[in-house]
């Protein structure tokens, strides 16, 4: 980790502690380990100028205990995998209480594929399949569901969307989006997309 970013994640870090209920050095090591989970304990305690890397261990362990750190994951390349297509699917409802019975319905539907299949939803298609990474039920101005995935092709992502959404929910209005570069992503800037463009 270079000086220069560990500078810029003791500004975040300080910023970030002013406002919220979590210490600075938490904070900083939270970061790090969001950035990079394989840095040692003892790489964070050279940094945080504590004695050893025991320090960062007890901070660690605070924090799981009062479930800042919900857990611990990979991120796949999920391009490598064949998942190449990312998408966003925005689908509208006019009321209230048609949102609710598509949420109803979901959720009973997301427990018996849960029970019969298993917890990762994975669509086939034709050609490939999809894979949905998050669904979120929004109440606000527009009352709408929004459905993040991953597809084999662009064309899975919309015979997804047009065949089997729109038939399941006809009364819902919806739109497709194709995700093709993130500026942020997972909270950090990505620099590299920010050169090409």
């Amino acid at each position: 980790m270079t000086d220069a970013k560990i500078e810029k994640n003791k500004k975040i870090s300080t910023i970030i502690s002013e406002t919220t209920y979590i210490s600075e050095t938490d904070t900083f090591i939270l970061l790090t380990l969001m950035e990079n989970s394989k840095v040692t304990n003892a790489e964070l305690a050279k940094i945080l100028d504590f004695k050893d890397g025991n320090s960062v261990a007890y901070h660690i362990r605070n924090m799981q205990k009062e479930d800042i750190i919900d857990k611990y994951t990979i991120i796949p390349n999920w391009k490598k995998i064949g998942l190449s297509t990312e998408f966003i699917i925005l689908a509208e409802a006019e009321t209230e209480e048609q949102l609710l019975q598509i949420e109803k319905r979901h959720v009973m539907e997301a427990e018996l594929y849960a029970s019969e299949i298993g917890d990762i939803v994975v669509t086939p298609t034709i050609s490939g399949c999809v894979v949905l990474q998050n669904v979120y039920h929004c109440f606000g101005d527009k009352n709408m569901a929004i459905i993040v995935g991953r597809a084999t092709s662009d064309q899975d992502a919309a015979v997804y969307c047009k065949n089997y959404l729109v038939k399941k929910y006809p009364q819902i209005k919806i739109n497709m989006l194709l995700n093709k570069y993130k500026t942020i992503n997972d909270f950090f800037i990505d620099t590299k997309v920010i050169e090409k463009m």
